[in-house]
């Protein structure tokens, strides 16, 4: 009998627990899944695409574009660019003046400025902005490059600032004018992740943010929109983030209404955007934009004894079939990258010639570099520094689109006796992998840069530290020399003779396969955004983007 009860009172404890853990996950589900007390209007709202996910929103922390697409809507700048003429214009700062040696650059800051909070933001906020960029314990290591030449920041007065610079570098003023202002009561502890928002005093604020699925921006009220350079600049009273990594998934979305806009391939822009609703609904769009574009790139990590032969890496390049590859994938919009970074930029060397896929001068190549297949397994081998090495190596990458190319090089080198292996990873351990320097190669992109560009943060070996951009572990001295010779030429006619020597120089030495640069953008977008223009001369422009239905 006892046994009985007991029994049946166990299954009674079995039944509720099961009821509560039920209700538990149904609660989780409700506040993890739905966002019920967040009340977004369409009909005042623009849905934007983010083809990956902002890995840290800290504005010194994060090195990633999807970071930095995010953080540009809260955090403002002392000026910012025109986005037809490339000149400095007016921000957080009214006017500016530069002292007639080039080495200090005084800034007169707009009255009543705010942060998104309400309280005040004055020149003791931008001074504590720069010294954070310029404290590694901030974790900046991609921004310390651009702020070593320039010594310190004297407060005028609430309104006035003085910015000193050390050394000549004719990046001191647009580092400075470009820098990103922070509140120094938010971010004064440098041991604060902050990783999931920013706060600013820019046109919006993060009011919801789930890693991933959805991010939510809001007006913020505190912002000076009437000051004249943001006129006619961010009318969308919300902006909803979507972060949808498939291409084809996000045309499907925008197609459905689910999102206003989104970047798109040439691949879509030819083949999947050719019925309706495109063309009613919604439109799409390819436009050339003038600021130099970024490219693809495979590069190889230097500290692993199989890519420290230069030959070796030319003849990796030699075996990419890239002219077939842009024939196919890309229906010939793309041009073949030539160097390390826009073949159309004023500073890439105009006699670098692209690496042409030749699989017969690749085995040339690697039989003078000692690559043999001595057991006839058909993968070629060799012993470096004593140890036995059979060329086999693996290409990480995070983007799903990359696969079909990486494949058809995967061909192309088992041809010649090469194994390639492919991993796909999620952004967070793909970072994680670079950081730590555990990777062979990887499949990644940089962006097109400034329009007068610094090669220091991805070339100079000094920029091999851990969490420096320089992640493969390049180095020459004579790139490292021009690099800095180049950075104290105040006159861009000199500058560009130098910077082309580094250019041909890193492309001979092959550190990566330079694989394509585009001509044009490509994006869809909604009818009911009303857009002054498909693009500016030096930028899409989404700023000045409206809802035609308000």
């Amino acid at each position: 009998m006892l046994f009985t009860k007991q029994n049946h009172l166990l299954k009674s404890l079995i039944k509720y627990s099961f009821f509560i853990l039920l209700a538990f996950i149904l609660l989780s589900r409700a506040c993890t899944t739905n966002t019920p007390s967040i009340q977004i209007k369409k009909s005042e709202t623009f849905y934007n695409n983010l083809t990956g996910v902002p890995e840290n929103l800290h504005p010194i922390k994060s090195t990633d574009s999807y970071s930095g697409a995010i953080q540009r809507h809260v955090v403002e700048t002392l000026l910012v660019r025109n986005l037809d003429t490339y000149q400095w214009e007016p921000s957080l700062a009214r006017k500016w003046h530069i002292s007639p040696n080039k080495k200090e650059f005084t800034f007169y800051l707009h009255k009543d400025l705010k942060w998104s909070d309400g309280k005040p933001l004055t020149s003791s906020d931008v001074k504590f902005s720069f010294d954070a960029y310029k404290n590694p314990k901030y974790g900046g290591i991609s921004y310390i490059s651009y702020y070593e030449n320039l010594h310190s920041a004297k407060i005028i007065d609430d309104h006035t600032i003085t910015f000193k610079a050390k050394n000549i570098y004719f990046g001191n003023f647009q580092t400075i004018a470009g820098m990103g202002i922070i509140p120094q009561h938010i971010y004064q502890d440098p041991k604060l992740k902050l990783s999931k928002t920013v706060i600013g005093s820019g046109p919006y604020k993060i009011e919801h943010n789930i890693k991933g699925k959805i991010l939510i921006l809001r007006k913020n009220p505190f912002w000076q929109g009437n000051r004249p350079s943001n006129k006619n600049k961010w009318n969308f009273k919300t902006i909803v983030f979507r972060f949808i990594q498939s291409e084809t998934n996000a045309l499907l979305r925008l197609q459905r209404g689910d999102i206003d806009y989104t970047r798109m391939g040439p691949e879509s822009y030819i083949q999947k955007t050719n019925k309706k609703p495109w063309g009613i609904t919604i439109q799409k769009i390819k436009t050339p934009i003038k600021k130099p574009k970024g490219f693809d790139y495979i590069g190889f990590n230097l500290t692993k004894p199989l890519f420290q032969d230069k030959k070796v890496r030319k003849a990796l390049a030699h075996l990419m079939n890239r002219k077939l590859m842009n024939s196919k994938f890309f229906f010939n919009l793309n041009n073949l990258a030539t160097g390390p970074w826009s073949f159309k930029s004023d500073f890439a060397n105009p006699n670098v010639k692209a690496i042409n896929f030749n699989p017969k001068k690749a085995q040339q190549l690697l039989k003078s570099a000692n690559w043999r297949d001595k057991n006839k397994d058909g993968i070629l081998e060799k012993t470096i520094n004593g140890q036995n090495f059979d060329f086999k190596f693996t290409i990480i990458y995070s983007a799903q689109s990359r696969e079909k190319l990486l494949t058809l090089y995967q061909e192309d080198l088992k041809k010649v006796g090469i194994k390639l292996n492919l991993k796909i990873l999620d952004w967070t351990s793909f970072l994680r992998l670079l950081d730590d320097k555990n990777f062979d190669a990887v499949m990644l992109g940089w962006g097109g840069g400034a329009i007068d560009l610094d090669p220091k943060q991805i070339w100079h070996s000094s920029s091999a530290s851990k969490g420096g951009s320089n992640f493969i572990g390049y180095s020459n001295p004579k790139v490292d020399a021009l690099i800095d010779k180049g950075r104290q030429q105040l006159n861009r006619n000199k500058r560009i003779k130098t910077f082309q020597k580094v250019y041909r120089l890193i492309a001979e030495d092959v550190p990566y396969i330079f694989m394509f640069n585009s001509s044009y953008t490509f994006y869809g977008v909604n009818k009911r955004i009303y857009r002054p223009k498909d693009s500016f001369n030096y930028r899409i422009g989404e700023m000045y983007w409206d809802l035609k239905t308000k």
